[in-house]
């Protein structure tokens, strides 16, 4: 079908739809490449910043589908991986639902049984769904029930594929996928959408890989503007609390910073949630506005819609969010992204950027950075500039998912052939790499510790199973998460958010804390049902959530051990356009970097080796992100007996115990380095993964990890802790070189004087 062609396809009623109720003259280039693939009913990737028109390049000829050939429900299932982009689909499609006369359920944890039932008996032309409530609907509902609701299911819709395919959840999702085709009459249509994916073909075979999609990629060009500030002393508070004088000197930079902007409609960063809370309440107290809006995982999600819904009606509001607010729910035409600090990856990076410039197409985002941030922020400009984005691990053989699936098929027939269990699975994507003999491992596994009952050649579910899981109607199965442990914040009956444990644990009445914007004092705890009453009051504490914070991987730091070899195109720094540019602290900072770097020995092609004999202590300076890093002080361990182990996402640090270090040489670490590759042959693969699992321990990545064989669950810990890959490519392509007196954590508190900037520092 030839895209010119494509419109005159469109039924009378959606051309009229388009035309008059949208009051759309023309599509736009995403559209015009995605909608005849679509009406194709090919299976299709698209790939386009938000606010691009990519979500209706899929429901226009979907509805249109649904018109003309009288589609039963429910044709169209839409899964999400927040239930605020649920709830945000599920706005945007009972709208165009009303005009056509066509339905919209949406099922998540927050709707109640009595709409689920309504469903059950009624199914809607549109199901929109997270991965746990299709995994209810497949173990909890009868044969027919299930029937009723897929038999006549055409498309399926994965919105922000890029968050699911490397996910459990994302597993679990595309197993589930696989599953559901026991119960449909049709061939089943399935489109991705995403903003970034740095590897589509890999994360297209996610979606099939048997017949790959077709990839749709936005070309739209859209100019991204950017202003750094270097701001030490702010950055740094907004991580742990001055005193009182510095704290009140440090909130005036943001308020500063952002006055400007007051009447503009801008997006706030922070990469956690104390950082939020302790943003949001600075300009409550410092900016004389009351539109200022804040946004985290730990707030209440009635609070969090609410916020989200002014913020989107609101024309010169400022809103401070987590990465929360990354994703593509609507919240209006944003003029300019603030962050403070950049995220740690290139995706995140341009989730954010990509939410300013909605009509404009201009991408405007404001960055504050300390020291050590300075570089991840330049990193990644750079990386966009080179169009380079991380790479997205796909699972194909996830045991532990696997696992869970097995129990959950086994759940949902009662009784199954294990030939057939096998087969069953086998077709998902993320299970293709898992053998029979694999399976039958597992199974046997599973038998002998009570979660399956092997008779005859068949599987049910053993008494281990209905042992763990049984309680509340099997409600801790569904997800494959660990069950939170969050203390839950009331005001009577009114839920406000949630508090991490270690903080939770240790509060008693009276105390104070801050949360959701607001200040509180503890009226009641309740340990044992992990809820906290309390009242609002007077000034609190930010509290501390222990799971807030990411991995860096390999491609962004070898870019910043690039920089500091001064391999990067400078003009990024010595840019006189104001509408991009560094600021001049942040240059002075990069090229001081820079100097020093070049008198502690590093340059390109090496891997620079330190041996502290002072500190004890030995430095690799892989660069090679934080998971190889993790890798090689971990393999060090196969040689030497290591204490005060410390693994940043550019060097491993460790010292090594009974004084040997006094007799420790280069050379001695250089064999161990070229040693790791053989560490992972078959040969020597057994002793490698045995001491991964002891020095891993137990690991709770999710419930079911812990119950698979122990070489397994070795082989997951491996893949899931460790970037073999990236370590022994840095190994590999460059040499080992001894430097001396680096004291590399100190570079990011140096101080340094103007005349101290290189002369080439464009200034």
């Amino acid at each position: 079908m030839a895209n010119n062609d494509f419109y005159s396809l469109l039924s009378d009623r959606m051309r009229e739809f388009l035309s008059t109720r949208q009051k759309w003259k023309k599509l736009n280039p995403i559209q015009k490449d995605a909608i005849p693939l679509i009406l194709d009913k090919k299976d299709t990737l698209i790939i386009a910043p938000t606010a691009s028109g990519k979500t209706e390049a899929v429901l226009i000829p979907i509805f249109d589908e649904i018109l003309k050939e009288r589609l039963k429900p429910t044709s169209v299932l839409y899964v999400a991986p927040l239930k605020a982009l649920i709830n945000d689909m599920h706005n945007r499609i009972e709208s165009w639902g009303k005009y056509f006369g066509l339905t919209v359920t949406k099922w998540h944890g927050d709707v109640s049984k009595s709409q689920k039932d309504i469903f059950i008996k009624n199914p809607t032309d549109f199901l929109a769904i997270t991965p746990e409530s299709l995994e209810v609907i497949m173990m909890n509902r009868s044969l027919d029930a299930k029937k009723n609701i897929f038999k006549n299911l055409k498309y399926v819709i994965v919105d922000e594929i890029h968050i699911f395919a490397s996910s459990d959840r994302g597993t679990q999702l595309n197993s589930i996928l696989n599953r559901i085709r026991a119960y449909t009459n049709n061939n089943i249509t399935k489109i991705g959408l995403s903003a970034t994916v740095g590897n589509p073909v890999e994360v297209g075979k996610w979606l099939n890989y048997i017949d790959p999609p077709a990839i749709v990629k936005n070309n739209d060009i859209r100019n991204f503007y950017y202003k750094v500030f270097h701001e030490n002393n702010f950055m740094e508070d907004c991580k742990n609390r001055g005193n009182e004088n510095e704290n009140k000197r440090q909130e005036e930079v943001l308020s500063q910073h952002l006055k400007k902007y007051i009447g503009r409609k801008i997006l706030i960063f922070s990469l956690s949630r104390a950082g939020v809370e302790y943003i949001y309440n600075n300009l409550k107290k410092n900016i004389k506005k009351e539109n200022i809006y804040l946004h985290h995982s730990s707030i209440n999600t009635n609070l969090r819609e609410e916020g989200e819904y002014k913020f989107k009606n609101d024309k010169h509001g400022f809103m401070v969010s987590t990465s929360t607010l990354e994703l593509g729910i609507d919240i209006g035409d944003i003029g300019i992204v603030f962050q403070v600090f950049s995220p740690k990856n290139v995706s995140s990076f341009l989730q954010r950027i990509g939410r300013s410039g909605r009509k404009s197409k201009n991408q405007r985002s404001i960055i504050t950075t300390s020291d050590e941030d300075l570089l991840f922020t330049l990193a990644q400009i750079s990386l966009i500039n080179e169009d380079r984005i991380e790479k997205i691990a796909i699972p194909t053989n996830a045991k532990d998912i696997y696992f869970h699936q097995i129990l959950s098929s086994v759940f949902e027939v009662k009784k199954i052939r294990l030939k057939d269990l096998f087969y069953y699975l086998k077709d998902a994507y993320v299970f293709s790499k898992i053998s029979k003999e694999d399976f039958e491992r597992i199974i046997k596994y599973m038998d002998e510790n009570g979660f399956l009952d092997i008779y005859n050649g068949f599987a049910s579910l053993g008494y281990e199973f209905e042992r763990r899981y049984g309680k509340a109607n099997f409600k801790e199965f569904f997800s494959v998460f660990c069950p939170s442990y969050d203390f839950t914040v009331l005001e009577g009956k009114e839920e406000i958010g949630t508090l991490d444990p270690s903080l939770a644990t240790g509060l008693k009445v009276g105390d104070k804390f801050v949360l959701a914007g607001q200040s509180w004092i503890v009226d009641t705890i309740s340990h044992e049902k992990f809820r906290i009453w309390a009242k609002k009051t007077g000034e609190g504490n930010i509290p501390h959530w222990n799971s807030d914070g990411m991995a860096i991987d390999n491609l962004i730091s070898r870019k910043c051990y690039d920089i500091l070899c001064e391999d990067f195109n400078t003009a990024f720094l010595q840019s006189e356009d104001n509408k991009s540019r560094f600021d001049d602290e942040s240059k002075e900072m990069i090229y001081k970097l820079i100097q020093i770097a070049k008198e502690k020995g590093f340059e390109k092609g090496i891997v620079p080796i330190e041996i502290d004999r002072d500190m004890n202590k030995v430095f690799v300076y892989t660069f090679a992100g934080n998971k190889a890093n993790i890798l090689l002080s971990t393999i060090f361990q196969l040689f030497y007996e290591l204490y005060d182990v410390n693994d940043t996402a550019f060097y491993s640090s460790f010292k090594i115990k009974k004084n040997s270090l006094e007799n420790i040489t280069f050379s001695d670490i250089v064999n161990v380095l070229y040693t790791i590759e053989e560490k992972f042959n078959q040969e020597n693969e057994e002793e490698t993964l045995d001491l991964i699992n002891r020095t891993v321990g137990k690991f709770y990545k999710n419930k079911f990890i812990n119950f698979l064989p122990e070489r397994d669950q070795a082989i997951l810990k491996m893949n899931i802790i460790f970037d073999k890959d990236s370590l022994l490519e840095v190994i590999k392509n460059n040499s080992p070189v001894e430097v001396f007196n680096v004291d590399f954590d100190k570079w990011f508190d140096y101080n340094y004087n103007q005349e101290d900037v290189p002369e080439n520092s464009g200034k």
